[in-house]
């Protein structure tokens, strides 16, 4: 859909790299044409947390509908494509379908920020990364195997944790045979295993 734009101009960015920043002015909408983009708060002790994620289909910057300014910085996870959104233009149909995706992703921040106020690090860190998998992050290999691409530093951020501790609860859950790490790269090796410890854990609830 181009919401009235005969010929939609499309951005493109890089893995990594930033789409907006907290404050600045908010001119447009955006609608993720592909990739992966996380909408993220920096708190005042300079820690970085996500709030939400956008997929391909979404659309977000919803500060441009009534602000002048940001709420959020925004960054690519992964190699992505945007097209800009006039407010202006949205209207009828068009607004139905702005309207559809941000109640799609406010029902996905709920389920999520529930999962982020249950449970131990194990159980959030299994969550995330199985919900991740679902996402452009995730992949199969040659082997058939799940795969995430992603680092501790944006597990920690999605899981409001550090990076120390989820490194400590990924290198408990190598040495029991249901992940495989590398650079950048998580292999979930019993998707099963890692589903059944979303839901239950033996440790007591704590962030470690």
């Amino acid at each position: 859909m181009n919401l009235g734009m005969n010929r939609p101009h499309q951005m493109r960015y890089r893995r990594g790299q930033t789409v907006y920043y907290e404050g600045d002015p908010a001119l447009s909408l955006f609608r993720v044409e592909s990739g992966l983009i996380r909408i993220a708060k920096l708190t005042p002790k300079g820690r970085v947390l996500t709030v939400r994620h956008v997929l391909p289909g979404d659309y977000f910057g919803e500060e441009a509908l009534n602000k002048q300014w940001r709420d959020h910085q925004v960054e690519a996870l992964t190699d992505a494509t945007l097209v800009p959104v006039d407010p202006q233009s949205i209207t009828g149909e068009n607004l139905g379908a702005v309207t559809r995706s941000l109640s799609d992703q406010l029902q996905r921040v709920m389920a999520y920020e529930y999962h982020l106020q249950i449970g131990d690090l194990r159980q959030r860190v299994a969550r995330y990364l199985l919900q991740l998998a679902q996402t452009p992050l995730g992949g199969t290999d040659e082997t058939n195997r799940t795969y995430v691409r992603a680092t501790h530093e944006l597990i920690a951020e999605g899981t409001s944790s550090t990076r120390e501790s989820v490194s400590k609860i990924i290198t408990e859950l190598r040495s029991e045979g249901l992940l495989q790490s590398g650079y950048r790269r998580i292999t979930l090796l019993s998707t099963a295993a890692l589903e059944h410890m979303a839901q239950h854990s033996d440790l007591d609830e704590n962030d470690m």
